[in-house]
């Protein structure tokens, strides 16, 4: 028998039954948030001010998650998507937003992530750092092959499916012409293309990545076999036809999912890796070296680093994460000496180099899991003056922040990825004597969900 409190605790929508509802904001992941009776419906695909019909397919006790039927009555922040491969395409959710509403919401989203942080203290959460051009930005790109013959990127929540690219608005001409070149060679080629659920093919995926501050480009292709010999003339007709190409390479990925290690990497013409800038610093890029994305909001986020930082010139800092030292070698003009520690034994080695590349001999590079190796670390230079962490995306864990606090360094500057994740570990570093002076969010990703930020803790006296 249902008493009447169990109707009343019964959600005010159902699955399959349409809804109207007006949308208030963007939530972290890209989709719209409406509420029907107080009832929280997220729908993708919305924008700020929208009236929209929706159709639950989830119904939770606290939220529902529906698909988009209709605008009922667009919003004024709603503007034409661009690029016509939005919305199959998985690249970008939010090119139907006007930029100016997609900052917003970014820094909306951070300042919601952590505003109980600080209990009855405000958090400082600074104005968002957007782009001033918020196109051809993507410094690296990876398109995939498939069996029907396309070359593309992934559709939206489809591992296996793939949305054929002409040209890609989130990197430049000169890369959307390697592109074309290499579908053109594919497309003539006798070349099988690889099939994820079969796990059968030989061409996989083109890499492109292009720098900044030289122009150089690198083209790498993907298969699943070491020997292809059509791929050296591939090779030929790419540096024929584009003059800034400084290496075109084959890496080889035998198994089952595209992450990276690669099996092996040859140089089919030039060589290795490009020369890319940041705050006056060189780095060789790699194809397998992991660089951010968006260099102009890179170089944005170490101004940043480094105004938090404060360095006065004799202080120790740790760089935890470190990658190819991008923050190491930035804060190394200022400190008197930067130790950086990477689980990547190759980004270590990478990050040593340059180093040496820009005539930086105080900073010291360590290959190892960071929660082991901190302690170890802080044993032997005793307590640093700033620790530094940019962790992966799922955050560092409470594990590694617990190893952070044990150094009792008097600043902590957190770079992070994704809010939710920062969130807990930030709560970490508060309940054990830390407080949070400033946050600044960055703009890395525009038409992303995404957003990098920023975060500066001082230890209680």
């Amino acid at each position: 028998m249902t008493t009447a409190t169990d109707r009343k605790r019964q959600p005010p929508v159902q699955k399959g039954r349409d809804v109207a509802l007006d949308i208030d904001r963007l939530a972290y992941g890209g989709r719209g948030v409406g509420r029907v009776d107080g009832f929280v419906v997220f729908v993708p695909g919305t924008a700020p001010g929208d009236r929209v019909r929706a159709r639950p397919w989830r119904v939770k006790r606290g939220y529902a998650e529906a698909d988009l039927v209709a605008v009922e009555r667009p919003s004024p922040h709603r503007t034409p998507p661009p690029c016509p491969h939005f919305g199959p395409c998985g690249g970008c959710v939010w090119q139907h937003v006007a930029y100016e509403t997609q900052a917003a919401a970014k820094e909306s989203i951070v300042r919601e992530s952590l505003t109980h942080l600080a209990g009855a203290a405000p958090v400082s959460v600074r104005p968002i750092i957007a782009m001033a051009e918020p196109w051809r930005y993507r410094n690296k790109m990876e398109f995939t092959f498939h069996p029907t013959g396309v070359l593309g990127l992934h559709r939206r929540g489809a591992f296996d499916r793939i949305t054929p690219i002409e040209s890609c608005l989130l990197q430049s001409r000169a890369a959307n012409g390697i592109l074309s070149a290499v579908r053109a060679f594919a497309a003539t080629s006798a070349l099988s293309r690889y099939a994820p659920r079969e796990r059968a093919g030989l061409l996989r995926q083109l890499v492109i990545r292009e720098a900044a501050a030289t122009g150089e480009l690198m083209a790498a292709i993907v298969t699943t076999a070491p020997e292809v010999p059509a791929l050296r003339a591939l090779a030929e007709r790419l540096v024929a036809g584009e003059p800034r190409i400084a290496g075109v390479l084959h890496a080889v990925n035998p198994g089952p999912s595209d992450g990276l290690p690669f099996a092996s990497i040859t140089v089919l013409a030039g060589r290795p890796y490009i020369v890319d800038a940041i705050d006056g610093l060189r780095f060789r890029i790699g194809l397998e070296t992991f660089f951010q994305t968006n260099t102009a909001q890179a170089e944005q986020l170490v101004h940043v680093v480094r105004e938090f930082a404060r360095l006065g010139g004799g202080e120790a800092v740790y760089d935890l994460y470190c990658g190819v030292g991008t923050f190491s070698l930035a804060l190394a003009r200022r400190a008197a000496r930067v130790y950086g520690v990477e689980i990547a034994a190759a980004a270590v080695e990478a990050a040593a180099e340059n180093a040496a590349l820009n005539g930086l001999a105080n900073v010291e590079f360590t290959s190892g899991d960071v929660r082991r190796a901190l302690p170890a670390l802080a044993a032997r230079t005793g307590r640093p003056d700033l620790v530094l962490l940019d962790p992966p995306r799922g955050g560092a864990g409470g594990r590694v922040m617990r190893r952070v606090m044990e150094t009792q360094a008097p600043r902590v500057i957190y770079v992070s990825c994704n809010p939710t994740t920062l969130a807990p570990d930030l709560k970490e570093l508060l309940a054990g004597g830390y407080a949070l002076r400033a946050v600044q969010p960055i703009d890395l990703f525009p038409h992303t969900h995404h957003v990098e930020c920023v975060a500066l803790l001082e230890r209680a006296s």
